[in-house]
């Protein structure tokens, strides 16, 4: 693969990946959106309470065996089928698991209705792994197209489901029967659309190699995911019901650009590092233009959503929910470092340094139960302010650990994003004029809207980026 090919298969991924996953999200946000102002503020803090529970039985069911699978080289069928019956096994014992302990779980917030609620939504556990294997093979094969029909098709079907619910009056079970129809629909359409049948094989040899490589992952997501997820356990805790459902809705607005983001660098970025690993000079120009094209992204769009944050939320929900706002705020800015972060341990795991993920992992788990300990008295806002601070922190030790490691210092790291921060940074404190000078919540959004993108597009022609000119050549060839 030549390296014009390669830059153009990689921004072209990367590319592909984010529109299918805006339009994923464009759809459950506007189903959220419906559905929200249908429910009630308890109802999704009753299914926050379960973040945590959700966050790791799907990061145990896959236990980083996905990741190992892309980046072996000569994977063969026997690894491939070996994964599969192992994470059915895995699925079926986790749900066994979460089935019985959903007493204590109903106990410890003292919430009675959480033990029918913990045994539907778990359901979807068993269903997703199902597809795990379906969905390694395609991202292996860059086969995102199959992947976008799949995943809208099934989102579509599971967001008709949740409407007509929510409409027929189901409450919390509405929140509870999604992702279950969501696990069920998806591995379906998998199992149609993609060809791989499992054969009757099984070594234990396959799942001990790949395991060397995916156990520290494993460690590392189990990490980040419970002391990420702690703080909805503290909040359904220690503060009225009502500042986990304003929380829980917050993030979910934030994570769902977040989400789009990193999982479509995630996607894209993986399995081509992976393709190009023994080249290092190679792999490490590829890894600079993504780490610009992923400022060049991240910035001005979680910038932007703090700005739009109170005109947007006041349009789309019903008052009762203008407390979700700040905490929108705030994941929004902590979601930055996240994304920064993911890409700089998406190149540490091509290489094969899934150990530094892991001292990463510890390295946030440490700052963040510094933090929920220092703020879990003062105020739920509190907690969440001081989260983007710890991610802050873990961002500039990721580039100071992992660029040591590759040859990416941290120093050039922060020349290739600072452009894109300070423009960034400008485009914020230029939409804080409309905010004083507009009272109609809808002209306020579009004028931000517009002011930011206009001054983001032009800044960045007028300084003449390679990235925005290497975007733009991309699309208007993909139109051909």
């Amino acid at each position: 693969m030549t390296e014009t090919s390669l830059k153009q298969k990689t921004i072209g991924a990367l590319l592909w990946n984010l529109l299918d996953r805006v339009g994923q999200q464009v759809l459950l946000f506007i189903v959220g959106i419906i559905v929200a102002n249908i429910l009630s503020v308890k109802d999704y803090a009753l299914v926050g309470m379960l973040a945590i529970f959700t966050a790791i039985g799907n990061i145990v069911l896959d236990s980083g065996f996905s990741a190992a699978l892309i980046r072996k080289q000569e994977a063969t069928a026997t690894d491939y089928n070996s994964v599969f019956y192992f994470n059915v096994c895995i699925s079926f014992a986790l749900y066994g698991v979460l089935f019985v302990s959903s007493p204590g779980i109903a106990w410890y917030f003292d919430q009675p209705l959480l033990t029918d609620l913990t045994r539907v939504i778990f359901l979807a556990l068993p269903f997703n792994s199902l597809s795990l294997i379906q969905t390694t093979l395609l991202n292996k094969a860059v086969k995102f197209k199959v992947l976008a029909k799949v995943n809208m098709l099934s989102l579509t079907l599971s967001s008709g489901c949740s409407l007509a619910m929510a409409y027929g009056g189901w409450g919390v079970w509405t929140l509870a029967w999604q992702p279950v129809i969501l696990a069920f629909s998806r591995s379906a359409l998998l199992w149609l659309f993609n060809d791989w049948r499992p054969q009757w094989c099984f070594r234990m040899s396959s799942i001990r190699e790949l395991f060397r490589f995916s156990s520290s992952l494993l460690l590392a997501s189990l990490v980040n995911a419970i002391f990420t997820n702690i703080y909805s356990v503290a909040m359904g805790k220690i503060y009225p019901a009502e500042q986990l459902g304003y929380y829980t809705q917050g993030n979910k607005f934030s994570l769902m650009v977040i989400s789009s983001v990193y999982s479509s660098l995630q996607t894209a970025t993986y399995p081509i590092f992976s393709s190009i690993q023994d080249d290092k000079e190679r792999s490490l120009r590829s890894y600079r233009k993504t780490m610009r094209f992923t400022s060049f992204i991240t910035f001005p769009l979680m910038l932007g959503l703090v700005s739009v944050a109170h005109p947007f939320i006041a349009l789309i929900l019903k008052p009762e929910w203008a407390g979700c706002i700040p905490f929108f705020q705030l994941t929004a800015l902590a979601g930055i470092f996240t994304i920064l972060t993911a890409v700089n341990q998406n190149f540490a795991k091509v290489h094969g340094r899934s150990d530094l993920i892991f001292k990463l992992e510890i390295l946030r788990t440490a700052l963040i139960l510094i933090v929920l300990l220092l703020t879990m008295h003062w105020s739920a806002l509190a907690m969440i302010g001081f989260q983007v601070l710890a991610q802050g922190i873990v961002y500039l030790c990721s580039i100071w650990v992992i660029g040591k490691a590759v040859g990416y210092s941290w120093l050039k790291q922060l020349a290739d994003i600072g452009p894109y921060l300070f423009l960034s940074v400008v485009m914020w404190a230029l939409l804080l004029l409309p905010s004083h000078l507009i009272d109609s919540n809808a002209w306020l959004l579009l004028i931000k809207i517009g002011v930011g993108i206009g001054f983001y597009y032009t800044a960045n022609r007028l300084l003449g980026s390679t990235i925005l000119n290497e975007a733009l050549e991309i699309i208007k060839h993909k139109k051909r």
